[in-house]
């Protein structure tokens, strides 16, 4: 039973990040994301089944890591930033609290008029947001 003391404990995150920094959008190269932005890899397929209409984009999860994830709020403006600079207007947003996370959809639309997405999960120190096209 003493060893149980030494084996490590494992917090249960959001996401697992690949360890490649993300610079830009694959769905988009214009989209500049920001300074502690990763390529979110194992858990994707549970943030994106936070999102009842998922299925409606071609979606990219990444996820913040270290001080960008404790400044979540300036993180997320920078975000945003980011995509106005690459012509996604904001149409809209919803938030939402579930089970110790906080869930926020941005609505955006390209300089052609077609949806896009950015939803972001928070939880504790971590942040994940998906970024997609509309298919």
């Amino acid at each position: 039973m003493l060893f149980l003391f030494f084996l490590p404990a494992f917090a249960q995150t959001l996401v697992e990040v690949t360890t490649a920094a993300a610079i830009s959008s694959s769905l988009d190269a214009s989209v500049r994301l920001p300074t502690g932005s990763y390529r979110a890899g194992k858990g994707s397929e549970l943030i994106l089944a936070r999102m009842p209409d998922a299925a409606k984009f071609n979606l990219e999860v990444f996820a913040a890591k270290g001080v960008a994830a404790r400044l979540q709020p300036a993180f997320i403006q920078q975000v945003l930033t980011n995509f106005a600079a690459a012509g996604y207007l904001l149409e809209g947003q919803q938030e939402r609290s579930l089970n110790g996370e906080v869930q926020t959809r941005y609505n955006l639309s390209d300089a052609s008029g077609k949806p896009a997405v950015l939803f972001v999960v928070r939880k504790g120190d971590e942040l994940v947001y998906a970024f997609g096209k509309a298919k």
